[in-house]
């Protein structure tokens, strides 16, 4: 099953998200439309569930009824409703905290393609499971759109002794706006031969982030 964003969830999660950056304008509006978004939740659309449930907790302030919602979704089969409540369940917000529950959400989610769900079960593994298990979790999360999974799995990587393809996850983190691994990619470049970084830059396409580390770097051989 693959989730679907009705027009009132569509619509209530864009003014979600201009709201988070502070557009007063934007919360008023989702405060106008908080009433046809709980009608259409209360109707079975798994959506506006989701979306009720990420109001709840991210802008409202409560992980309660953002629980009762994705759980909802969750038992409509929603990847992202089974996510959401793994999150809630692995964290304790809102509910008892429950890891197994948690795990067998986010595997379900997983294997539904839910890349985010893919992330949260890696970072559950972590330590865990086989490191390979945990980065290719982590490769699929990446490839899926989730920028946050290339620091974690450059760190693996650098750990498993693949240095080049750490190095690439590095820079792709970099170019997302991930400054915090910047101190370990200059380590692990400085262990690099020049051409090694210049690949790796190329693979993640930071040529020009690459070039910078080359010269970077050269300060330290």
């Amino acid at each position: 099953m693959t989730d679907h964003l009705s027009d009132v969830a569509a619509t209530a999660l864009s003014l979600l998200q201009s709201a988070h950056n502070g557009d007063a304008a934007a919360a008023d509006q989702l405060g106008d439309l908080m009433p046809s978004l709980t009608a259409a939740a209360e109707s079975g659309d798994t959506g506006a569930q989701n979306v009720l449930g990420g109001i709840l907790l991210e802008h409202i302030g409560d992980p309660s009824g953002a629980a009762f919602w994705f759980g909802k979704a969750a038992v409509a089969g929603s990847p992202a409703g089974k996510r959401s409540l793994g999150h809630l369940l692995a964290d304790g917000l809102g509910v008892t905290q429950d890891l197994a529950e948690a795990e067998r959400l986010f595997q379900e989610a997983a294997d539904d393609g839910d890349a985010h769900a893919r992330f949260n079960l890696a970072r559950l593994w972590w330590g865990k499971r086989d490191p390979q298990t945990v980065a290719e979790l982590l490769r699929s999360a990446a490839e899926g759109g989730v920028e946050e999974a290339y620091g974690p799995l450059g760190d693996l990587l650098t750990a498993m002794g693949e240095s080049v393809e750490a190095l690439t996850c590095y820079f792709a983190a970099i170019h997302a706006g991930d400054a915090d691994v910047l101190h370990d990619a200059i380590t692990l470049a400085r262990s690099l031969t020049d051409e090694d970084i210049r690949h790796a830059g190329e693979l993640a396409g930071c040529p020009g982030e690459a070039e910078a580390m080359v010269k970077t770097v050269r300060k330290y051989r």
